[in-house]
C-alpha cells in the first residue's frame, strides 16, 4: 500500500529535452522535478504579501515536487500547496540542476 503514494520523479533540469523553457515562464507551466529562482509575483498585494511570508519571494529557489492537484512546492525545506491560479501569476527563471 505503501508503494501506491510513492510516485517515481525524474529530475528535470533546464536543458531537458521533454520541457523547453527559454526564458522566464509561469510556476504552473513547469513540470515535476523542476527546479527554479522566482523572478516575480503578479498577484494581488494580500497574496503577494502571504506569499513572501510563507517564503516564495523574488530570488528564492523552489523545487516542484507534484502537479496533481495544484502545485507542491519545496521551499527551504518545506512544503508549500498552492492553487494552479496563484501559480500562474508566479514568474520563474530555469536554474540548472
Amino acid at each position: 500500500m505503501l508503494n501506491f503514494w510513492k510516485r517515481r520523479r525524474r529530475a528535470v533540469n533546464a536543458s531537458s529535452p521533454g520541457f523547453n523553457c527559454p526564458g522566464d515562464c509561469p510556476l504552473a507551466s513547469c513540470p515535476i522535478g523542476y527546479c527554479a529562482l522566482v523572478v516575480g509575483l503578479s498577484c494581488p498585494a494580500h497574496e503577494a504579501r502571504r506569499l513572501r511570508t510563507l517564503g516564495v519571494f523574488e530570488g528564492a529557489r523552489v523545487n516542484i515536487v507534484d502537479t496533481r492537484s495544484g502545485i507542491l512546492l519545496d521551499v527551504r525545506g518545506s512544503r508549500l500547496a498552492l492553487d494552479v491560479s496563484v501559480a500562474r501569476s508566479i514568474r520563474v527563471r530555469p536554474l540548472a540542476a
